[in-house]
């Protein structure tokens, strides 16, 4: 099924078309009669300047694909790790995560430019989904009810939120299609680690648990990547294995607990604990999908023994609490705001909170906005894309050759008919403009023929990568390579008003000596040209 055409994108290309089109014809039909008779009449019969078109036409469509792509890749890019974190993370690097997170919260949130705070859990375990599939994964625990106040991952839960959405893009009664909206914005506001299905669906799934006294619908539910159960996007832009989720799936989910301090793991600290599967996740994002899985936030914290708990201070002899940890704080930034003060007012906290209570170094968090979480990956792809843009501008000079070579051949093959104008009065500025013309008319049909061939590519590209993969058994994009499961396949129209314009102004420059050199001509040496 081919995508949809975006028809306001469309109409704008074509609003761009036609303004541009009109403004060829009026300058043609203004200007002097005899310039736009030779004008149109080259155009018409000179085959020769066809190529000239075509090489415009080819480099223009070549760069706005490649600049498309490169720049929808970042923007994606961007645009979904922002999704999967807040404005603002503040992280440890290790394992043991840090303490006294609840006093960090709380300070934010008294903050000016800070909306929500929710911390989360990450670690890496072993699942086992009902004897079929074993993986390492990396496990995330996050307080579902809340995590919707930072970052978009309640957007990326199929059940809860995608099935909804793609309900409402294949319903054609307007009120059925507002009907599907609404629920999927409602479980995205409510999301939820419940159990879908009824108690007697999983009892039946694990009998064996009940004839042992245990009760399996007090077991947990997880939310798996897609990928780590199998669902996946075919050659033919399909999404398979979804089926899946309908059916109730156990998992048992196995970690183990790091303590600050230890210096080797403790496998004693290892802990096995059953969930139901009650969603999957698809963020777009490859390393998520096949590899995360999400649980309850306070499941994952007693599971990694990162509660409070009662100890002995080896100075003193006395009992103490060693509080709760957690491994990162999430942060949204209230819109608007600038995110570097934001980032000034979390870092403050953080230092209050980490010399209130003397907090040793491993222990102490980072404070780093999204993008500087994601720098090394946002970096090497601006620099890729600029890098990528560059050398293809500079394959694109070739229309500027081409477009010379041809009106120079054509100014020799015309010199008769220049001494011929120039007897007849015309001036010098006159000839000169006969050929500039030719070169804009060139110009303004290839750019315009190029944008809208490399629209179409763009638009269809994921559907031209799947035949070419289908006729030749090669895979160009991989999503573990490229990260995203599809290509990129949107059109900036803040690239389309550079590039166009640098096509038409490439095509007069080429032409321009060409002009130059037909403007000078004498008519008598013209005349007498064999």
């Amino acid at each position: 099924m081919n995508p949809p055409i975006d028809l306001g994108f469309f109409i704008q290309l074509v609003v761009i078309g036609a303004v541009a089109t009109v403004a060829a014809i009026f300058l043609l039909a203004t200007g002097p009669r005899l310039l736009s008779h030779l004008i149109l009449k080259y155009l018409r019969r000179r085959i020769i300047a066809w190529w000239a078109l075509l090489a415009v036409t080819l480099c223009t469509t070549m760069v706005l694909v490649v600049i498309s792509v490169m720049g929808g890749w970042l923007n994606m890019f961007e645009h979904s790790f922002q999704g999967l974190t807040g404005d603002i993370v503040v992280e440890t690097g290790s394992l043991t995560g840090f303490p006294y997170y609840q006093e960090m919260i709380d300070g934010m949130l008294k903050q000016p430019g800070i909306e929500a705070a929710v911390p989360t859990i990450h670690t890496f375990g072993i699942v086992n989904v009902v004897n079929q599939i074993t993986a390492g994964v990396q496990v995330m625990g996050v307080p579902i009810d809340q995590i919707g106040k930072v970052n978009r991952f309640p957007e990326s839960l199929y059940l809860q939120y995608g099935q909804y959405e793609d309900q409402a893009k294949a319903e054609k009664d307007p009120k059925e299609k507002q009907v599907y909206l609404e629920l999927a914005e409602k479980h995205a506001a409510h999301p939820t680690f419940a159990l879908p299905f009824k108690p007697e669906l999983y009892r039946q799934t694990l009998s064996s648990a009940v004839r042992n006294g245990i009760d399996p619908t007090k077991y947990p539910g997880m939310i798996v990547g897609s990928g780590v159960i199998g669902i996946h996007r075919e050659s033919d832009g399909k999404t398979y294995g979804r089926e899946h989720l309908f059916d109730p799936l156990w998992a048992k989910l196995t970690t183990v607990a790091v303590h600050p301090g230890e210096s080797s793991i403790n496998v004693n600290n290892k802990t096995e604990s059953m969930y139901w599967v009650v969603d999957a996740s698809h963020t777009g994002l490859w390393q998520y999908d096949n590899n995360f899985v999400y649980v309850p936030f306070d499941q994952l914290q007693r599971d990694l023994q990162m509660t409070a708990t009662k100890a002995v201070d080896i100075d003193t002899g006395k009992d103490i609490i060693e509080p709760a940890r957690t491994n990162d704080i999430h942060v949204r930034v209230k819109p608007g705001y600038d995110l570097e003060k934001a980032k000034e007012e979390v870092a403050q906290v953080v230092g209050r909170v980490v010399n209130a209570h003397g907090m040793a170094f491993p222990l102490q968090p980072d404070v780093l906005t999204w993008r500087e979480k994601q720098r090394v990956w946002i970096d090497a792809i601006s620099n890729e894309k600029l890098l990528t843009v560059i050398l293809f501008g500079i394959i694109s000079l070739v229309a500027i050759f081409l477009v010379f070579c041809i009106f120079y051949m054509i100014v020799m093959e015309k010199t008769k008919d220049i001494g011929i104008i120039k007897s007849v009065g015309a001036t010098s500025a006159g000839v000169a403009g006969i050929f500039l013309g030719y070169g804009l008319a060139i110009g303004l049909v290839g750019s315009l023929l190029g944008l809208l061939c490399s629209y179409l590519i763009v638009h269809y590209i994921n559907q031209l990568h799947a035949m070419l993969g289908h006729l030749f058994g090669i895979q160009i994009w991989n999503p573990e390579v490229y990260l995203f499961d599809k290509i990129p396949n949107t059109m900036s129209l803040r690239d389309i008003a550079v590039i166009v314009p640098i096509a038409i102004v490439s095509s007069v420059l080429g032409a321009l000596l060409p002009a130059l050199r037909a403007a000078s001509m004498h008519p008598v040496d013209s005349l007498r040209w064999e």
